[in-house]
């Protein structure tokens, strides 16, 4: 197959090229450069040989990357930027496809989205950006394409399923009514048409109950009446954060340029058992190292998590919701501190000692391990009737003192001892001012809350396609920025700094001035 041939340089009979228009416009030249830069060879080859001309790919991918990296991401209002915006008909060489056209090269190509992603990432890597050691993890909730009003809960489903079963008796007794000439009124082939689409949805909610009931398996008992399944998108899973169906969209960030190393989305509402995931496809994405340090909020907090990340030796700061009742301290509280606060035990106020394998009360009173599992070992003392610290320790309803330890606790507590060092509390503070100004990016400026596509594949997808409009902003301004330092020092090796700065300031009253004319003629059009 041949491509629709385009030449931004080409003179057009009125004076004037293409390339004219992107130089308000620098960041339109940058992603053209960009996607030159990209291994094109698997777009191309999906091309067949026959058939009519079509666009070039590596324009349409170009025009796909500067509209997401806008926050544009519906095809009409892209078909109709490509007539009227300048920057866009420079990326598309002055050619204007259509929305439906549009839509089948995204869809077409979205699982190649990742190669393009890594490739770009490479390139910032080689380009010195950053040397990519400290990276943040952080998870957001963006809405579903589908609607709140299509979600269900069993009970639901079933009144749904016994109307629908109902319609269909209806329409095969017309239809029965038709084929022994009782009428001539209705029509036999509209008839069947409308039963075969009714016996279609009653199989498609059957479906969404199955995997609703496989679903609430996996929930607390007291959380699986009110679960719901969206018949029209059952990846996505009710989020309040978004008023209605929803994704968890993991991202993986480097603290130093803010550009988004890794990311993911998931139908699980919580962060739990994703900060693994994200930190393997880091280390796939950049290449491992020894020096790069992850850090998260306490929605990663996961002991077979922290387990995981000791076994690895990979420095990890993941912030603990239950650091105040974590026992790290060398002794326990003392009795007399109790007494005068006059306040609960907490397990803080006792001391594991591993050596022994035992935990020790601020009343010197020791618990020994009295039952165990696979998950938690429970801790017993039946010394506790004469205690003086009975009452604050014990409710009436209890006779001895129990705690219930996780097998993985010791990760847990070194962590929590970690936590506690001011090197992990800067890297948290830093970790907030990183991770979160890239979702506020994503979803205030480039105005990304909710997706376009549906199911879990294509979001994912999309959300690869966000990350990549981000990291071509970023990009662009850490690269604009590295020229223009290598221009200043260029020129300070060849001029002195008093000509340095008369040039600079004439360059600026030359573009001020060309702007305040171009403005004045813009005003003057306006009028006629």
């Amino acid at each position: 197959m041949s491509f629709i041939t385009y030449n931004r340089s080409q003179m057009n009979l009125f004076g004037y090229s293409v390339e004219d228009f992107a130089r308000d416009d620098p960041k339109s030249r940058f992603v053209v450069e960009l996607v030159s830069r990209l291994d094109l060879s698997a777009l191309y080859s999906r091309y067949s040989s026959q058939g009519g001309d079509s666009y070039a790919p590596d324009m349409m991918l170009a025009l796909w990357f500067y509209a997401y990296s806008n926050g544009i991401t519906s095809t009409r209002k892209l078909e109709e930027l490509c007539k009227y915006d300048t920057r866009y008909i420079y990326i598309t060489g002055n050619q204007h496809p259509d929305h439906s056209t549009l839509s089948r090269f995204r869809k077409a190509h979205l699982d190649l989205l990742d190669q393009y992603f890594v490739e770009i990432l490479l390139i910032a890597q080689a380009e010195g950006i950053s040397s990519f050691n400290q990276i943040a993890i952080d998870g957001t909730k963006i809405k579903a394409h589908s609607s709140k009003r299509h979600g269900y809960t069993e009970d639901q489903l079933d009144k749904r399923i016994e109307k629908l079963r109902a319609e269909i008796k209806q329409y095969m007794q017309r239809c029965n009514f038709v084929e022994q000439g009782a009428t001539d009124e209705l029509d036999l082939e509209t008839l069947r048409a409308e039963k075969e689409r009714l016996e279609r949805l009653e199989k498609e909610i059957l479906e969404r109950k199955a995997q609703l009931k496989e679903r609430k398996k996996q929930l607390k008992s007291e959380h699986r009446s009110r679960h719901q399944i969206n018949v029209k998108e059952p990846d996505a899973r009710m989020m309040p954060s978004v008023d209605g169906p929803g994704y968890n969209a993991q991202l993986g960030v480097d603290m130093s340029s803010h550009l988004i190393v890794a990311h993911e989305v998931v139908s699980q509402p919580n962060d739990q058992g994703q900060f693994i995931p994200i930190q393997e496809q880091v280390e796939k994405n950049l290449g491992s190292d020894d020096k790069r340090s992850y850090t998260a909020d306490s929605g990663y907090h996961n002991s077979a998590d922290l387990k995981e990340l000791e076994e690895k030796q990979i420095d990890a700061v993941i912030a603990d919701p239950q650091l105040s009742n974590r026992s790290i301290k060398e002794t326990p509280t003392s009795k007399e501190e109790l007494q005068k606060e006059e306040r609960k035990l907490k397990r803080s106020d006792f001391v594991y000692h591993e050596q022994g394998d035992y935990y020790e009360c601020p009343a010197g009173k020791k618990l020994f391990p009295v039952e165990r599992n696979s998950e938690r070992i429970v801790y017993r003392s039946n010394d506790c009737q004469d205690c003086p610290l009975i009452n604050l320790c014990i409710s009436s309803k209890k006779k001895v003192k129990q705690i219930h330890r996780s097998v993985n606790e010791s990760y847990c507590e070194r962590m929590a001892k970690k936590l506690q060092t001011s090197a992990a509390q800067e890297r948290l503070k830093k970790r907030s001012a990183t991770v979160e100004p890239v979702f506020g990016n994503l979803k205030h400026n480039l105005g990304y809350r909710g997706f376009s596509l549906s199911g879990l594949n294509n979001v994912r997808s999309e959300f690869t396609l966000m990350c990549i409009g981000h990291n071509i902003n970023v990009l662009f301004k850490n690269m604009l920025g590295k020229r223009l330092a290598a221009f200043i020092t260029a020129s300070q090796e060849k001029d002195d700094l008093l000509i340095l700065f008369s040039k600079n300031i004439l360059a600026f009253l030359i573009l001020y001035f060309a702007q305040r004319l171009r403005m004045r003629k813009n005003y003057q059009y306006r009028r006629i």
